[in-house]
């Protein structure tokens, strides 16, 4: 079976809970959409878990990106080149960005860590998936973080910028591939719905399959089997 979760944004035990609901054969494989971190307190504690289970796949969203740009400065050296007014400036408006939309939390987490294990995590972040296409049930799907930006039916997903495939938001009613199933996060289903967060659900409309459910923010996290296109919420 194939499944698929995203945004479980630092919130370890709803993710053990899940894993212990799916009860993962070793033929299943777990489709992790990006946004692991953040906001919760167990962010890097989820993604070095993710990264020992071999039928685990886990994929880039913007927080893992924002990550990937910052956290190496907390491991330089100060230099003359570092330490120079723009790059400085930069920097800390990039991380001022992050930290605004959960980063503290990653940080403090990265911290704690002996400089080995930070390395880890900087090796992880770097191998993240970005979008896979996928069969199950006899269907056709495409993964991926947030949508496809700027979306063309003739347009191959390498051709896709990062951008587009990680912090796009799909509007209600847009039209996707005719033939293939959209599955994505980022975006919390409420959008949608205007469900209270603890009434979120996995959001479907035509063959877009949105799956944040917020659980970071009161709702529950949401996994899609795409065999059975049934919805699990722990």
């Amino acid at each position: 079976m194939q499944y698929a979760v995203s945004d479980i944004h630092g919130c370890y035990d709803k993710y053990i809970q899940l894993l212990r609901r799916l009860g993962l054969k070793d033929s299943d494989t777990l489709y992790v959409l990006g946004d692991m971190i953040d906001r919760g307190p167990d962010g890097l504690k989820i993604l070095r878990d993710i990264s020992m289970r071999p039928n685990v796949v886990p994929f880039l969203g913007n927080h893992e990106y924002a990550a990937l740009t910052c956290l190496p400065w907390l491991m330089e050296e100060l230099t003359e080149e570092n330490t120079e007014p723009d790059v400085l400036l930069w920097r800390l408006q990039s991380t001022q960005g992050w930290i605004s939309d959960g980063g503290e939390t990653t940080i403090a987490e990265f911290r704690r860590l002996s400089t080995e294990a930070q390395q880890d995590v900087l090796d992880i972040l770097e191998d993240l998936t970005v979008y896979e296409e996928v069969k199950a049930g006899g269907r056709e799907f495409v993964l991926v973080h947030a949508g496809l930006d700027r979306f063309s039916p003739d347009k191959p997903l390498d051709d896709y910028q990062l951008d587009e495939l990680i912090l796009s938001r799909p509007e209600p009613g847009e039209t996707y591939f005719p033939h293939k199933y959209l599955v994505c996060g980022h975006t919390p289903t409420p959008y949608y719905t205007g469900a209270r967060p603890e009434d979120a659900r996995i959001y479907r409309r035509d063959r877009l399959i949105s799956i944040d459910c917020g659980c970071a923010s009161g709702g529950p996290l949401g996994c899609l089997c795409r065999d059975t296109r049934a919805a699990l919420y722990v």
